[in-house]
C-alpha cells in the first residue's frame, strides 16, 4: 500500500482526524492595512503570494475563501502593485534595494493612460496603423479611440455623430479633420474610388432618428445646429475644417460665431457657401429671435487672435440657394485681420447667371499683411484702386503662386522689385504683362503661366503686334519657365510665336480656338486635327515638351473593341496617372505586353474595317508626333470633359527612364524602337 493512503495515516486516541499543525496559513499574516506601507511594493507582492498560496491548505468550504478582512487586505495589497506592474518585479526590487529611480523598458510597457496622452500627438492616421500593427496591446489603444476619430465626413444632420462626441469628451478631443458635406449629397458609409462616403465612428450606439423628438422641421433644424455648436466645441484637437453645406437649413450664419472660435485652434479652414458673402445688415434681419445677442458674440469672437491659422480658403458655390444681389466680404475680412501668420489665402467668388448684382469689393483685404503668405488665390472680385492691389502685391516678398481674376485693375503699376520668388502665375495678359515687366534684382524663379488669351496675328496696337511686348516678357524666363496654359488662341502663328519664345517648355496646353475659320482648320472638332503637317512643323522646335493638352491628334476607337488589360508585368503606374483601366493598340503592342496572340488576333479579326482602319492611323501619328518630338509622353484622349489622357512610350528605354515612370517591360530588340499609345485615366485630385 502506498504510503499517505488513509490506511496507514496515523489516528488519535478520540479516532478524529487532526487538523493541521499550527494556525492556517492565513492567520498568520496580520490584517492589519497600515502594517503594509506603501513605500513596500516587494513585501506586498510576497504578502499577496503567501495570502494566496494558504487558500489551497484550508479544509472544507473555508477553501479558496478569503475572508472579509484578508479580502481588504488584498485590495490594499494590489492597490500598492498597481504602479508597478508594467516596469517588472526585478527591476523595482534593485529599485527598492540600491534607491536608483527605475528605468523603464519599453513604450508598451507604459500604463494604458500615458499610451493613450502619447497617440493624441499622432494625427495622421497611417501613422496610427503603424503603431497599431506592433502588438495587440497598441492595437487596443489605437483603434478603440483614435483611429476612427482622425477623420470625420458626414453631414450637419448626423444629430447621432454630434450627440456621441458631446457625450465622450475624450473621444472628441481626438478629431483632427472635421468634413461637412452638402445635405442633398447621396453619400454612404460604404468609401468610394475618390474618398467621397462618410467617416464616422463605428462605436455609435444611438441613429439619428432617436435623438429626433420633434416633427416640427423648424425646431428639428435648431436642434441640428445646436448639437453640432457643442459638439465643434469640444473638439479642442481639431487641426482642420472643411465646410461644403451650401443647401442645408443649418445655414454658416448660425454656426459662424462656433466655426471662429474654434479656428483659434485651426491650421486649415475652408469654407464653400453663397452665404459667406452675404451683407451682415441682411444677416441681422433676417435671422429670427436672439440676433443681436449673436451679432454681439459674433463681434467678440473675431477680436481673438488666429495665430495657427495658415491656409485658409472661402468659395461661393454655382447653386442658387445663398446668393445675394449685393455681396460683400465683411465676414471674411474680419476673420484675416485676426490671422498673421497665414500662408495660403484664396477667396473665389461665383456670380450666377440669374444674378445681376455687382461683384463683392476686395478694398477691406488691401488693409491686412501677412509675412509668411506664400499663395494667394482672388477670383471674381472688385477692385476699385489698382494702386492698392499693387502696394499690397509689393509688401509681400514671399509670394511663390499668385492667380488674379478681378476686375478694375487696368493699369496696374507695381513697385520695382516685386514678387522676387514668384513661381506660379494665373492672370490677364494685361496683368501678366505689368508683373513680367516690373524689374527685380534677380531674375524670378517662374515655372508656370496661366490664364492668357493670345490676340492673333491680325491684331494690333499703335501699329504693333498686340503680344509682341508679352512675347518679348516671355523670352526673358525661357531658361526657367516650364508651364503654358493657355486660354484661346486664334492662329497658328500665335502657337508659332509661343513656340519661338520658350522653346524649352515641357507642358502645353493651348486651350480652345477663339476664332477658327471658315474650314474650320485647328478647330475643336470631334476627328482628329487636318493641319497636323503644321503642327509637327511646331513640335520640331519644342524638344523638351513631354505634354501637349487642346489638341486631338487620335481616332476614336469603339468601347466594344478594346482589348483586355494587359497582364501583371504590364500593370503600368505612375505617381500622377493611375493604373491603366483600358489598353488600346496595335498589334505589336499586344505581343510586347505579352496578350495572348490568339486573344489579340480573335478581337482584331472582330473588329469593323474602319476600326481597323483607325488603329493603324493612330499607330502612325504616334510614331510621328514621337519623331517629331521625342520627348513627348502625353496628349489629348478624344472625349471632352474626361480625365483620360493617351500615353506614348518607346521601347525599353522610354518604359524605364521616362517621364511617366512606367515600369519596364522585357520585348525583343527589333521592337525596341515601336512607338505604343494606350488610354490612361488621370488620378482625381
Amino acid at each position: 500500500m502506498p504510503p499517505g493512503s488513509p490506511a496507514t495515516r496515523p489516528v488519535p486516541p478520540n479516532g478524529r482526524p487532526s487538523k493541521s499543525n499550527g494556525p492556517p496559513a492565513g492567520r498568520s499574516i496580520s490584517t492589519d492595512l497600515s502594517a503594509h506601507p506603501r513605500t513596500n511594493p516587494i513585501g506586498a507582492l510576497n504578502t499577496l503570494i503567501k495570502l494566496l498560496s494558504s487558500l489551497s491548505t484550508r479544509i472544507g468550504r473555508c477553501q479558496y475563501k478569503l475572508t472579509p478582512a484578508e479580502h481588504a487586505l488584498s485590495l490594499h495589497l494590489v492597490s500598492i502593485l498597481d504602479p508597478y506592474v508594467y516596469q517588472g518585479a526585478k527591476t523595482l526590487s534593485n529599485a527598492v534595494s540600491t534607491h536608483v529611480k527605475p528605468t523603464f523598458v519599453g513604450l508598451v510597457f507604459q500604463p494604458t493612460e500615458i499610451l493613450d496622452k502619447i497617440m493624441s500627438y499622432l494625427d495622421s492616421r497611417q501613422d496610427l496603423l503603424n503603431v497599431a500593427l506592433c502588438c495587440k496591446h497598441m492595437h487596443d489603444v489605437v483603434f478603440p479611440r483614435h483611429f476612427e476619430y482622425r477623420v470625420i465626413r458626414c453631414k450637419v444632420s448626423s444629430l447621432s455623430v454630434w450627440n456621441h462626441l458631446i457625450t465622450n469628451h475624450g473621444l472628441a478631443r481626438n478629431v483632427r479633420k472635421l468634413e461637412i458635406i452638402d445635405e442633398r449629397s447621396s453619400a454612404t458609409t460604404i468609401p468610394k474610388a475618390g474618398g467621397g462616403g462618410l467617416v464616422v465612428p463605428r462605436g455609435i450606439v444611438k441613429r439619428d432618428t432617436d435623438l429626433e423628438s420633434t416633427d416640427d422641421e423648424l425646431v428639428m433644424h435648431r436642434k441640428q445646429e445646436k448639437y453640432f455648436c457643442r459638439a465643434l466645441e469640444e473638439m479642442v484637437g481639431l487641426r482642420e475644417i472643411k465646410w461644403s453645406c451650401n443647401h442645408s437649413p443649418i445655414s454658416i450664419d448660425h454656426v459662424w460665431p462656433t466655426l471662429v472660435m474654434r479656428a483659434r485652434t485651426l491650421d486649415t479652414f475652408d469654407i464653400s457657401d453663397n452665404l459667406l458673402f452675404t451683407p451682415r445688415k441682411l444677416e441681422a434681419d433676417s435671422s429670427e429671435g436672439g440676433s443681436d445677442s449673436e451679432g454681439e458674440h459674433d463681434s467678440q469672437v473675431n477680436l481673438l487672435p488666429m495665430t495657427s491659422l495658415q491656409k485658409v480658403a472661402f468659395r461661393a458655390t454655382r447653386h442658387s440657394y445663398g446668393g445675394s444681389r449685393q455681396p460683400d466680404i465683411s465676414r471674411i475680412s474680419g476673420m484675416l485681420s485676426r490671422s498673421p501668420d497665414l500662408k495660403s489665402l484664396s477667396i473665389s467668388f461665383v456670380r450666377l447667371r440669374s444674378q445681376s448684382g455687382a461683384l463683392p469689393r476686395l478694398d477691406d483685404v488691401f488693409d491686412n499683411r501677412w509675412a509668411h503668405l506664400r499663395s494667394l488665390t482672388l477670383i471674381g472680385l472688385r477692385a476699385t484702386s489698382a494702386s492698392s492691389l499693387g502696394q499690397l502685391l509689393a509688401e509681400h516678398a514671399q509670394l511663390e503662386s499668385l492667380h488674379l481674376d478681378i476686375s478694375g485693375i487696368h493699369g496696374l503699376v507695381l513697385r520695382s522689385g516685386s514678387l522676387p520668388n514668384l513661381k506660379e502665375l494665373y492672370a490677364t495678359k494685361e496683368v501678366l504683362s505689368s508683373i513680367l515687366e516690373t524689374p527685380t534684382d534677380d531674375v524670378r524663379p517662374l515655372e508656370a503661366v496661366r490664364g492668357f488669351k493670345l490676340s492673333g496675328v491680325h491684331a494690333t496696337v499703335d501699329g504693333k503686334h498686340a503680344d509682341a511686348s508679352l512675347f518679348h516678357n516671355l523670352r526673358r524666363y525661357s531658361q526657367t519657365l516650364k508651364c503654358i496654359e493657355l486660354v484661346g488662341w486664334n492662329d497658328m502663328d500665335d502657337i508659332r510665336k509661343l513656340s519661338g519664345a520658350l522653346p524649352n517648355i515641357t507642358h502645353l496646353d493651348v486651350g480652345k480656338r477663339l476664332s477658327p475659320n471658315a474650314h474650320g482648320r485647328g478647330a475643336v472638332q470631334a476627328g482628329p486635327v487636318t493641319n497636323f503637317e503644321e503642327w509637327l512643323e511646331v513640335l520640331d522646335t519644342l524638344p523638351e515638351l513631354r505634354a501637349l493638352h487642346g489638341i486631338k491628334f487620335f481616332y476614336e476607337i469603339s468601347s466594344i473593341n478594346l482589348l483586355p488589360p494587359a497582364p501583371n508585368n504590364a500593370n503600368l503606374s505612375t505617381p500622377s496617372i493611375s493604373a491603366s483601366t483600358t489598353h488600346i493598340a496595335s498589334g505589336s503592342l499586344h505581343a510586347s505586353f505579352g496578350v495572348d496572340a490568339a486573344v489579340a488576333a480573335k478581337t482584331h479579326s472582330q473588329m469593323s474595317l474602319m476600326d481597323r482602319s483607325r488603329i493603324k492611323k493612330n499607330d502612325w501619328t504616334a510614331s510621328m508626333l514621337v519623331w517629331r518630338c521625342p520627348k513627348l509622353r502625353r496628349v489629348d484622349h478624344w472625349d471632352d470633359g474626361t480625365s483620360r489622357i493617351i500615353a506614348l512610350t518607346r521601347g525599353p528605354a522610354a518604359l524605364l527612364t521616362g517621364d511617366l515612370g512606367l515600369d519596364g517591360v522585357e520585348m525583343a530588340p527589333k521592337e525596341s524602337n515601336k512607338v505604343r499609345w494606350e488610354v490612361r485615366r488621370l488620378k482625381a485630385a
